[in-house]
């Protein structure tokens, strides 16, 4: 059986897609865009929903996504599969509209998707334009490599116990 979306296994499809939808909701509740978000399926089967925001004072969607990134970049426990998710504009053939935008990436996979939703706002709401699209396959995984011999767990590992180990030298009596 081929996997419903590339490079996505079902349950992380479903993930996708409940960010889809889940970004929608948000687009149709304010004008300006909504705080860009993730929802990670954690090992134990766990949802969690975190919103990013890179400055009270001077948010922008560039660097809250970027935050979001980062955060993933270093994720520990390890999810399963993730779905990160912002507002903006899609232009395709010259024709400029606005549209949510989900990087989905399960763990394992070569690489992860992007999918964009557009729409434009009524006075009844938010009118799709079609259905989602997917716009390109991301070759960066959004997470970690999974620990294992050698691997960067096993170097994040060792660095935290040498720093326990420099700690306590520095407490002990000289």
């Amino acid at each position: 059986m081929t996997d419903p979306v590339p490079n996505l296994g079902n349950d992380a499809t479903a993930t996708l897609f409940d960010a889809i939808d889940f970004a929608v909701e948000n687009a149709e509740t304010t004008e300006s865009g909504f705080v860009p978000f993730v929802l990670a399926v954690l090992p134990d089967g766990e949802k969690v929903a975190t919103r990013y925001v890179d400055s009270e004072e001077n948010f922008t969607v560039e660097g809250s996504v970027a935050l979001a990134r980062q955060d993933l970049a270093a994720a520990d426990p390890l999810p399963r599969h993730v779905a990160l998710a912002w507002d903006g504009f899609l232009t395709l053939d010259e024709d400029r509209t606005e549209a949510v935008f989900v990087d989905a990436y399960e763990q394992g996979r070569p690489e992860g998707v992007r999918f964009a939703q557009r729409y434009y706002r009524t006075s009844d709401g938010l009118e799709m334009i079609g259905n989602p699209l997917l716009l390109s396959h991301r070759p960066e995984p959004m997470l970690p490599r999974p620990a294992g011999p050698g691997g960067t767990g096993r170097m994040a590992a060792i660095a935290r116990i040498q720093e326990m180990v420099d700690r306590r030298r520095q407490e002990e009596p000289h």
